[in-house]
């Protein structure tokens, strides 16, 4: 490759980095830094910092350090917002990014995905103090002083866990009125034993679930147990919620006819131990969850529960927010108008026990033959 090439190659890696938001969370290496990043000889990656300089694209701090010019950061990346969600794989974590990503693409932003492990990452404040604006999803509401500080006092909106009571604006995905509608719909199909599945170790949003759903079995004289089995945290809870039902039904069947999972990976786990025991899901017994992931429709059977919600009102909201001069205004919990309850396959008509009614009796696994 020619000379000249080589330099342009480093211009155009360095202006894309700028574009797509790398340089909001991370410095500009210095130049033999970016030499050894883009495969080029020191006076090639030099030739491309001087060029870019005299474009105004980058400017040299009095202590030699690169940054991005703020003109040039104003037509290039200053529509772009943060979103800083938890590191470890989840469909339901993909779906959040693919909404928000496409939220704002609608609304004209550009969105950044940034993963953190734990609340001391260093990329959460580095994340947090975006100039434009971020969207966190917390892992808990467990936060170290400096970053509540840093939550509070930068235009940062927290998804799916409620941070209204320490002043910070959140989105709730599923209100307390559309997760009863869960429990509603099995008391419907004559459900009167219904036991809840968690899988997760406990954070606020977990508890608030089961907590509802105590409230509402006592309120409506509906029987129910909990049965837990945590995951460690950032590790997929379903194989927990499977342990957690295989037990159950081993220690001798069950005495639920239905069983909520507080999550989708809570009522998949528990399915699939109860086809391993050969129970029918839908048929012997009924399976669902608080809030459903993409997958759910596709299995078989398919899963009941809360799809999630369409966030392009409340994110513009949001958005508005970002890109305004204002203070906030207006509730600082935003929660969706409609739930969008899926029923699927997974769930059905309470099955009649021995004496012939659901009440009575427990279900066993069929014998080994």
């Amino acid at each position: 490759m020619a000379q000249a090439q080589k330099y342009l190659k480093v211009m155009s890696v360095i202006e894309r980095r700028i574009s797509r938001g790398d340089y909001l969370l991370h410095s500009i290496p210095p130049e033999r830094k970016l030499a050894e990043e883009t495969g080029v000889s020191h006076m090639t990656a030099r030739k491309a910092v001087l060029a870019l300089l005299d474009r105004h694209v980058l400017v040299r701090r009095s202590n030699g350090a690169l940054d991005v010019n703020p003109s040039y950061q104003g037509n290039a990346s200053l529509n772009q917002i943060l979103l800083l969600y938890p590191a470890y794989a989840s469909a339901f974590l993909t779906q959040l990014c693919w909404m928000v990503s496409e939220a704002a693409d609608q609304y004209g932003l550009r969105v950044r995905l940034v993963q953190y492990a734990h609340w001391d990452d260093p990329m959460v404040v580095s994340a947090l103090n975006n100039q434009v604006g971020t969207i966190v999803i917390p892992v808990s509401l467990n936060v170290p002083d400096h970053i509540l500080s840093a939550l509070q006092n930068n235009r940062v909106v927290s998804l799916d866990l409620n941070f209204c009571e320490r002043g910070i604006p959140s989105i709730q995905l599923f209100p307390d009125a559309h997760i009863t509608q869960v429990f509603e719909h099995l008391q419907r199909l004559g459900h009167t034993r219904i036991d809840c599945i968690s899988a997760h170790v406990h954070n606020p949003e977990i508890e608030r679930r089961i907590q509802l759903w105590r409230d509402w079995t006592y309120r409506h004289g509906v029987v129910g147990e909990l049965h837990e089995n945590p995951a460690p945290s950032f590790t997929d809870p379903t194989p927990a919620g499977y342990e957690a039902m295989l037990q159950l039904i081993d220690r001798g069947g069950l005495s639920a006819t239905a069983f909520v999972g507080t999550t989708f990976p809570a009522a998949v786990g528990a399915m699939r131990a109860c086809w391993d025991r050969g129970l029918v899901v839908g048929k012997d017994v009924s399976v669902c969850a608080v809030n459903i992931e993409s997958p759910a429709t596709f299995m078989k059977p398919s899963v009941t529960g809360l799809n999630t919600p369409d966030l392009s009102k409340l994110l513009r909201q949001c958005f508005d927010w970002f890109t305004g001069d204002e203070p906030w205004k207006g509730p600082l919990c935003l929660q969706p108008g409609k739930p969008d309850f899926f029923q699927g396959e997974s769930t059905a008509q309470a099955p009649a026990r021995a004496g012939g009614s659901a009440k009575e009796g427990r279900l066993t696994a069929p014998a080994k033959i």
